[in-house]
């Protein structure tokens, strides 16, 4: 039940977020562009008049990808270095936005101005990266030890029987996923405890996010594979749209761009529908007799010096 009424929080939260989904939306989309708009000029720029783009329409030419040269290896140089430069952008973008979102989706915030919100994604924003940062770190040990060395393993067996990678993978994917998983978990609910304190304590709500999933995990896990399930969809949406849908005219790729960008605004909006809904959970949860904070005291009872004198004084007049 605390699930269901999360999720149903979790939208209502989301929508009264839509300023922040903007917000989010244009920088991601700025910061895409940042890659493509480069990169398309420096195709233009080595294919020029020629009829390379009609020879690569039925397939990769590996003739006329040797015909460029100098201008190959200089666009992959530059898409290389573009990447790089591209997701150390969209982790600082990502990480300044959160701050915002996880204020604006708090009970309570129900009209958080735009002022209010970029302030809260300033305050945030160290807090944040420093989860963020340390989360990544034990995501990429987790790549290594469950995925990389397994199969690197199976490969190199001499002995091994046929079908052993495959096998391998079907055990190390559905251990990784929930690996990871549980990794966002802890930096959701990190976030959420940091976007309602006042003071920046990002190893504290770190030190919250275990304790908070692993004190809650059976309800807390099930919430989040569903939010992870439903966020992906507009995902599977766009990689179906892109392999099955080829447009001939300007139109049909104005429509596909079209398309593709409201898939990415609901992928945005689902990802903050994740945010409310776990933040809804910590606060049902808070105000249930769950600490939301180990820094929170019961306030001290004063009891009476002298219980006979008071009762006296009480009754007595």
């Amino acid at each position: 039940m605390k699930i269901i009424l999360a999720i149903k929080s979790g939208f209502s939260r989301s929508l009264r977020s839509w300023k922040g989904i903007l917000v989010f939306w244009i920088l991601s989309f700025v910061t895409v562009s940042l890659l493509v708009l480069p990169l398309k000029a420096g195709l233009n720029a080595a294919f020029g008049s020629s009829m390379i783009t009609e020879k690569l329409i039925n397939g990769i030419n590996l003739d006329v990808l040797g015909d460029l040269g100098r201008n190959l290896h200089s666009m992959g140089s530059s898409l290389l270095s573009g990447t790089i430069l591209l997701c150390i952008v969209a982790i600082l973008t990502d990480t300044f936005i959160a701050g915002g979102l996880f204020e604006s989706v708090r009970s309570g915030n129900d009209r958080l101005s735009g002022e209010n919100f970029f302030r809260a994604s300033g305050k945030n924003f160290l807090p944040f990266l420093i989860v963020s940062l340390i989360l990544s770190l034990i995501l990429i040990c987790l790549i290594v030890l469950v995925l990389v060395v397994p199969v690197s393993v199976a490969a190199n067996a001499e002995s091994a029987p046929e079908g052993t990678i495959f096998r391998t993978l079907a055990v190390s994917c559905p251990v990784f996923i929930v690996a990871a998983s549980i990794i966002m978990l802890v930096a959701d609910y990190a976030r959420a405890w940091q976007a309602a304190r006042v003071q920046n304590a990002g190893f504290k709500a770190l030190g919250f996010g275990f304790s908070k999933t692993f004190s809650t995990f059976f309800t807390s896990f099930v919430l989040m594979i569903l939010l992870l399930i439903i966020q992906a969809l507009p995902g599977l949406a766009i990689a179906a749209i892109i392999t099955g849908y080829t447009p001939s005219t300007g139109g049909g790729v104005f429509l596909l761009f079209v398309l593709s960008q409201l898939l990415i605004i609901t992928r945005i909006f689902l990802k903050v529908v994740r945010y409310g809904s776990v933040t809804a959970l910590m606060e049902y949860n808070s105000s249930h007799g769950l600490p939301s904070s180990g820094n929170h005291e019961s306030p001290p009872v004063e009891l009476p010096q002298n219980p006979q004198l008071d009762f006296n004084n009480k009754y007595n007049g």
